[in-house]
């Protein structure tokens, strides 16, 4: 009896052990390098790829790392290889720490690599790395992604993660950029239905950009003056079948963000004429999408029809004109011309895609998938070629919530 005793507790005093062994492969977060940014472009050796990896300090503005460090925020370097999987091991050579993807948080590629057939098959490469994560975000820069990198230079965030993190969460929200994930992109592509559009970005402006409306540029053309980054986000790059082939100005992908329910969008600022007044005053209005969107299709004609009705909660928040919105007669007109100005610029971007693009800029077959019994039903169809031969029409139910604080004052000033 007391061998046996003896043995049950040897037995215990091992797995004890055992437990408290799980930390031997343990590492510290100063061990590692962690790239942020990941930059793509086309190498000059034929076969290769220009890697560009922007690598954070994850010490500076931490706790641990105080606030009197010398040390820098990040480091960027590039270099020519096969593929970016196993240039870690060749950026070792220039970086002490060991390179990882843990926290890679945007991809860039340039435009002139993303209009190549050969890109697609570089992307690829992320879902061979366990470390990359399918969250992160695909953007394309109208120059190359090392450039881009090295002219990055923000003035108010000192951490390169946060930099991106901020930019592209608030251009989501406001639907300038699209919600352009890894995962996004692989799903769109495998399902080869319709078009994917990634963010676009830019360190480069333009010398002389024309004036437009507020959501009507794209990266670059925006003329922003002062003490700032040079770096915009704004628009998209239109992709089919892994390949960029157009760009779209940040209204069209606005738009599109509001068709796309799949994408979340706090709430939209836009500019419209003054339905008022015959000057060239515009008035402003907050946009609230609260309901999903309602979808029909009829699929069994020669053309197929589809309706898609966008409901709108909306806050007017300027009325130059100064008219009595208290008035019912003048919020019908307002109601009225709203949704007529909506509903043309959505179907603006729809005939572009139909015409020009030759495809549904967001996953509208999700809802064509709905009226057929099996795939190969569905495959017969043949949704690419039906979707730009289809009768869409558009039509935005306007809910105006809020006419403006001012409304009871128009009287008094008229006065």
């Amino acid at each position: 009896m007391l061998k046996r005793k003896t043995v049950c507790k040897c037995l215990l005093l091992m797995f004890v052990v055992c437990l408290l062994t799980g930390c031997w492969d343990r590492k510290e977060m100063e061990d590692k390098a962690y790239v942020i940014g990941l930059g793509l472009d086309r190498s000059k050796d034929k076969g290769k790829i220009k890697v560009t990896m922007l690598i954070a300090n994850p010490e500076v503005g931490s706790m641990q790392g105080g606030g009197g460090s010398q040390e820098k925020a990040k480091e960027i370097i590039s270099f020519d290889a096969n593929d970016f999987l196993t240039a870690k091991g060749t950026a070792n050579a220039v970086i002490s720490r060991k390179i990882s993807y843990e926290l890679l948080k945007i991809t860039v590629v340039s435009e002139e690599f993303a209009k190549d057939p050969t890109f697609i098959k570089t992307l690829y490469d992320t879902i061979k790395d366990k470390e990359i994560r399918m969250d992160g975000y695909l953007a394309v820069s109208k120059e190359k992604a090392n450039k881009y990198f090295l002219k990055n230079k923000p003035r108010m965030e000192t951490r390169p993660h946060k930099y991106f993190q901020f930019m592209i969460e608030h251009g989501i929200e406001n639907g300038l950029i699209p919600d352009s994930t890894l995962f996004r992109f692989f799903k769109t592509i495998e399902a080869g239905n319709d078009l994917f559009l990634a963010m676009y970005t830019t360190t480069e402006r333009q010398k002389t950009p024309e004036i437009k409306g507020e959501d009507e540029y794209l990266a670059g053309e925006l003329n922003v003056t002062g003490e700032l980054d040079d770096t915009q986000f704004l628009g998209s790059a239109v992709f089919k079948n892994g390949k960029m082939i157009d760009k779209l100005s940040g209204q069209q992908t606005r738009i599109v963000n509001t068709l796309d329910d799949t994408t979340d969008i706090a709430d939209i600022l836009i500019n419209t004429p003054d339905f008022f007044s015959k000057e060239k005053d515009q008035m402003a209005f907050r946009l609230l999408k609260t309901k999903r969107n309602k979808v029909k299709m009829n699929l069994r004609g020669a053309k197929p029809k589809i309706e898609i009705t966008v409901p709108f909660s909306i806050e007017v928040l300027s009325n130059p004109s100064m008219v009595n919105l208290k008035d019912e007669k003048n919020r019908r007109k307002l109601k009225q011309n709203l949704s007529r100005f909506l509903t043309s610029t959505m179907e603006d971007v729809l005939i572009k895609a139909q015409t020009e693009l030759k495809g549904a800029p967001y996953p509208l077959s999700l809802y064509a998938r709905k009226h057929f019994w099996t795939v190969k039903e569905y495959e017969d169809f043949n949704w690419s070629q039906k979707f730009v031969e289809a009768d869409i029409s558009t039509k935005v139910e306007v809910n105006i919530i809020d006419y403006g604080k001012t409304a009871n004052k128009y009287k008094k000033m008229e006065d």
